[in-house]
């Protein structure tokens, strides 16, 4: 999908459903949409915007085209449809699905416009799906990732399993496998088991296809890790709802997951987050591989700003440090909202920069970035206490982190304090 094919088009001749269709993508997806109720009207619209659809919602019957002559104009035009008609007989069926569309929809009742507008919304996300595709067969590759392609998923297909499994060590982006069960030297189950044993289920989904009989071969792929199974031949609807209902899996379950390690507010970790994570990390520092630097940071006078502006204001420049400070990450490191106007931060190993260095940019960073709104403009500080010194837990190197913010705040606010035990 190209950036500039970002529009919908709709051909309709029912005025009530064109504008509930407009009106549904526009509203729900923020999506411009261009519709015509004739050919005429549609050919017009793509001559002069030719580029601008990732796809197009088709009837079949219109008043100058009674006989489908819409979508072979539009696919002439590489605009995928999605075929609208009041009803569908098996062989207008099995002449759409020789088609490259994108699906057939039956307009019966509103469910229909909102299966609608979900298939435009998983097409606009599809392109940020990752799917690796592991065949050995050059022809089967070819179909699937033409199959997957056409729903705008990011496809890299493979001939074999140590090439699927190099890939799935180098990314670890991928939503879904599609693999063959008969391949040479590793055969679709052993790659399965392969992968499962640094995936779970709920990661990546797989789907195991053969044509070798759906029997024992599926129970081997399911009872090694697939969450799925096709049998080859198969239709193309039945391919895409299987894919379709695995990515949603997934996608529901990061979405659980995300949803249970960040701050609602802030979008950074949270708590429990912080101290699972923390914890591997000290135990690692322990073993001396590497330092472990723990600082915690106070917004300074937060509750003043709140008295003064209102709380919806301190979200805002609560939400606007987590921002700043997340730009100033590191990929090793990890920042968490622990408290009201309190944030946890685990360093490891800072590199060429000291560690007072590193957190003194960030401190810099809130100092020089004002939170700015409609009607004001609000200078923030934080302060910060740090410590490097492993000691018998990470609650206590947190203690020790505590003690020095708190000798930062009683020394003026707005600077970088190390902990000392003296």
């Amino acid at each position: 999908m190209s950036p500039s094919a970002n529009k919908v088009l709709i051909v309709e001749d029912s005025r009530a459903i064109n504008e509930m269709l407009v009106h549904s993508i526009v509203t729900q997806l923020h999506i411009d949409v261009e519709s015509a109720r004739s050919m005429k009207e549609a050919r017009e619209i793509v001559r002069s915007q030719k580029d601008s659809f990732f796809v197009s919602i088709l009837d079949i019957n219109l008043p100058d085209a009674p006989n489908g002559e819409i979508v072979d104009y539009i696919l002439e035009q590489n605009i995928p449809p999605i075929i609208l008609t009041g009803n569908i007989s098996d062989d207008i069926h099995d002449e759409m699905m020789e088609k490259p569309i994108i699906d057939y929809v039956v307009k019966r009742n509103l469910n229909e416009v909102i299966y609608i507008i979900d298939t435009i919304r998983r097409l606009r996300d599809n392109i940020n799906r990752k799917i690796l595709v592991v065949d050995d067969s050059r022809s089967s590759r070819r179909l699937i990732t033409s199959l997957l392609n056409r729903h705008y998923f990011n496809v890299t297909a493979v001939s074999n399993a140590a090439d699927a499994l190099k890939l799935l060590d180098e990314h670890d982006d991928f939503t879904m496998v599609i693999t063959d069960y008969n391949m040479p030297n590793m055969n679709g189950m052993e790659l399965v088991a392969k992968i499962r044993e640094k995936y779970s289920r709920n990661e990546l989904s797989i789907i195991g296809i053969s044509a070798s009989g759906t029997g024992t071969i599926s129970i081997r792929l399911l009872k090694s890790g697939a969450n799925d199974f096709i049998a080859r031949p198969f239709m193309h609807e039945e391919f895409y709802c299987r894919v379709n209902q695995n990515i949603d899996a997934v996608i529901n379950y990061r979405k659980l997951k995300h949803a249970a390690d960040r701050d609602f507010l802030t979008d950074l970790f949270n708590r429990k987050y912080l101290f699972n994570t923390g914890q591997k990390l000290f135990e690692n520092a322990k073993r001396h591989n590497f330092q472990l630097t723990v600082a915690m940071l106070d917004i300074d006078y937060f509750k003043k700003i709140n008295d003064t502006y209102g709380h919806h204001i301190g979200d805002m420049a609560l939400k606007h440090i987590a921002s700043l400070l997340s730009m100033q990450l590191r990929e090793t490191d990890i920042i968490a909202r622990i408290g009201g106007e309190e944030f946890c931060l685990l360093c490891v190993n800072t590199g060429s920069d000291t560690t007072e260095a590193l957190l003194e940019r960030y401190r810099s960073t809130i100092e020089d970035n004002p939170l700015i709104t409609d009607d004001f403009n609000i200078s923030i500080s934080i302060s910060i206490g740090y410590t490097t010194k492993a000691e018998s837990s990470l609650e206590q190197m947190i203690n020790d982190a505590d003690s020095a913010l708190y000798k930062a705040k009683e020394s003026g606010r707005n600077r970088v304090v190390a902990f000392s035990e003296q």
